[in-house]
């Protein structure tokens, strides 16, 4: 029986003792240079020391005293010796101290600018001040020759209200105060001024989320950007708290009051911190009178985070460029990089994780399933998202240990320094890795956070997440609550995709856009009875470029602005039996065709546009035909090829005989309006040439057309 005595009074201690340890997150412990007869508080950081606000008597100043028989406070410096013991706190300076209240201060990044509050009655009007009102204001002066000056009065002093307890923040483009305007919320409020265009702007009221109808004061901002401030709102430990926030995309987080024992059932006031938070200074007056306490983090909590994302690898890309595609002859097919086919003009395509990928839009062939022309290739990079990651089971026993692996956290420009976790608001853990069993069922809130250094400029930042994971009582509760559980749906946005067109075709921008059929290339130059040529139907033309990119001679047997004008080639070179003729893209670079091409755009190529019923030239063929007089003129060597084409409504004799005289009529035109007539071929094709389908009139319309060949 008194085993069992002891047994349950070890286990009851040491329960006590890690129930002390989960609750007590910091240690305190109060400065040295704390007096037991005066107050000290406001600390802030200064080269190395401390400097502080205080009521301690200064033999040479004459004191003045308050309603409560304490003197004024002025502002105060200590700073520690070589071995780390604190010194004896002096006067800060005796530039800008007054006989009235100084301080609170705050400083600037080097030190040579300092904001601090003060009475704005001060010197020979000083008997006047300690019967009438006079407010606190915020002034700032700069450090010369070891020396303040130069004071200078916040625009925004006002003899009707207080602005006091200034802080800058680390980047100094913000300054902190709290102040009783009349505007705020009631009492006290938090504003802040940014600095633009040289002076502060206007002051603004931190809002309804930070600031209430009590008193809000003691504004400090952190390198990391945690707001501390204190607040006497009733839902505190009693008198005034110290509470957290931190700006967000909506504004500001709700503010957390500090644990104990920072705050107490006393005033607990004016924190400052390093720049992660877990060191600094606060004052309180929990002992006989106001002091300064030091205190150190012994566990980081997480005080904000996001939800965790899910990761997108899945994406919808639709087909651009300006390529008319006739999908009943055509199919679009998407070759990603990862071994997947895709058809549509629109696809989906779930990528395994984040890389490097590519996706190639081709046209094929809808009947043989060749490639007709390769449209465009796009590069698509994917990253995480830029977060924390938690990476662990959704579901867990009671009792039962989970992992959770931070691994998969990322951040592009910055280096991950610090891993810190809390399990459901009371245990705190570190490291990249870490398990944890929890003792009772629900939902756990297990939170990660990161401390992160820029590569840029090795400033910190801290980031965080939360993970609801689902604790059972039983592996059978387990399996029901997996077998109804959702994951997170994925965000899907882009803001993890890069894409880039590293080839794009047909840009619908540029209507120089020119296509050829090419039926093969070679690194040699071709000689025209090479056997090669000999499954080319004997009507096709064979033209010769050579590419001087990449050292090879192409063979094509048609050109045109229109892509789809090349599909009835395409598809006779392949019942031919020729082996994979395949339509290529460039932009039109030679400047004659580029005249010619603009002309047949501007007044169109249908010759229904330049004939009437009795096939005498219209007055938009006449004014088309002179554009390309002028231009005949202006290039004398120019030879062309005056080719007219039809539908097949009507037999293919009467089109070869239509289209030769409507071909005759042009090349008369021009050879009346002064072209040589041995720089003119005129050809009528009939209908053996069509570029698109016969079968609406849409198509029949398109097929009846005039072309200009230049004649190399």
């Amino acid at each position: 029986m008194k085993i069992k005595l002891l047994l349950l009074s070890f286990l009851f201690f040491n329960c006590l003792s890690f129930l002390k340890a989960q609750s007590n997150i910091y240690t305190i412990e109060k400065t040295v240079f704390s007096s037991n007869r005066f107050d000290e508080f406001a600390p802030v950081f200064y080269k190395g020391g401390i400097v502080f606000c205080s009521n301690r008597r200064n033999s040479s100043l004459v004191n003045y005293s308050n309603d409560a028989n304490r003197a004024q406070f002025n502002i105060y410096f200590v700073e520690p010796d070589k071995k780390g013991k604190w010194k004896n706190a002096d006067l800060f300076s005796k530039e800008i101290t007054t006989k009235l209240n100084d301080g609170p201060v705050t400083f600037n990044e080097n030190g040579d600018v300092i904001y601090f509050s003060r009475n704005m009655i001060v010197g020979h009007k000083l008997k006047k001040s300690l019967y009438n009102r006079n407010k606190l204001g915020v002034y700032s002066a700069h450090l010369v020759s070891e020396k303040w000056g130069n004071v200078r009065e916040f625009r925004y002093n006002n003899d009707w209200f207080n602005i006091t307890s200034p802080c800058l923040s680390p980047d100094e483009k913000r300054l902190y105060f709290s102040s009783d305007k009349p505007d705020g919320y009631g009492g006290a409020d938090l504003y802040y001024c940014d600095w633009e265009n040289g002076y502060w702007g206007d002051p603004v009221n931190l809002g309804p989320q930070i600031n209430t109808d009590k008193n809000e004061s003691y504004p400090f901002v952190n390198k990391v950007g945690e707001l501390f401030f204190s607040s006497d709102r009733p839902e505190g430990m009693g008198g005034k708290d110290i509470y957290v926030t931190k700006a967000n995309d909506d504004g500001w987080y709700t503010p957390l009051r500090l644990d104990s024992p920072i705050n107490s059932e006393f005033d607990d006031f004016a924190m400052v911190t390093d720049s992660l938070g877990n060191k600094g200074y606060f004052s309180s007056d929990r002992g006989r009178t106001i002091d300064i306490y030091s205190f150190s983090a012994e566990k980081r909590p997480v005080w904000f985070s996001e939800s965790q994302l899910q990761n997108n690898y899945c994406i919808t890309l639709t087909d651009s460029g300006g390529s008319q595609v006739d999908t009943l002859k055509l199919a679009y097919e998407w070759v990603f990089s990862d071994g997947i086919k895709q058809y549509g003009k629109k696809v989906s395509h779930c990528f395994a994780g984040a890389g490097e990928y590519t996706a190639k839009v081709r046209l094929i062939d809808k009947k043989s399933r060749e490639l007709f022309f390769h449209k465009n290739t796009y590069q698509i990079s994917i990253s995480n998202i830029e977060q924390p990651y938690i990476e662990s089971s959704n579901h867990g026993l009671v009792n039962e240990p989970i992992r959770f692996d931070a691994r998969k956290s990322y951040f592009r420009d910055f280096e991950i320094i610090d891993h810190y976790w809390q399990m459901d608001d009371t245990v705190h853990k570190t490291g990249m890795v870490t398990h944890y069993a929890f003792d009772h069922p629900g939902e756990k809130n297990v939170k990660l956070g990161l401390v992160l250094r820029s590569k840029e400029n090795g400033n910190l930042v801290k980031k965080a997440v939360h993970k609801t994971v689902y604790i059972l009582k039983n592996e059978k509760e387990k399996r029901l609550r997996v077998s109804q559980f959702l994951e997170p749906a994925a965000i899907h946005s882009r803001n993890n995709f890069k894409i880039v067109n590293t080839y794009l075709a047909d840009n619908k921008l540029n209507p120089l856009s020119l296509y050829r059929l090419e039926v093969f290339s070679s690194p040699r130059k071709m000689l025209p009875t090479d056997p090669v040529f000999n499954r080319i139907p004997s009507k096709y033309a064979i033209h010769e470029i050579f590419q001087s990119e990449d050292g090879t001679f192409r063979y094509f047997v048609q050109e045109n602005t229109d892509m789809m004008s090349l599909y009835p080639a395409y598809k006779e070179l392949l019942t031919s039996g020729f082996k994979k003729p395949e339509v290529t893209f460039s932009i039109l670079t030679d400047s004659v065709k580029m005249e010619l091409t603009r002309i047949l755009l501007k007044y169109g190529d249908q010759w229904d546009m330049f004939f009437n019923e009795r096939n005498r030239l219209t007055t938009n063929g006449i004014l088309m035909l002179n554009n390309i007089v002028e231009l005949m003129n202006s290039h004398p060597d120019l030879k062309i090829e005056v080719g007219v084409h039809t539908d097949n409504m009507k037999s293919p004799e009467k089109n070869v005989y239509l289209t030769n005289l409507l071909a005759q009529i042009i090349t008369n035109y021009l050879v009346d309006s002064g072209v040589s007539q041995y720089r003119l071929i005129s050809k009528g094709y009939g209908d053996e040439f069509p570029i698109r389908s016969n079968l609406l009139e849409t198509g029949r319309e398109r097929n009846r057309r005039v072309e200009f060949k230049i004649i190399e």
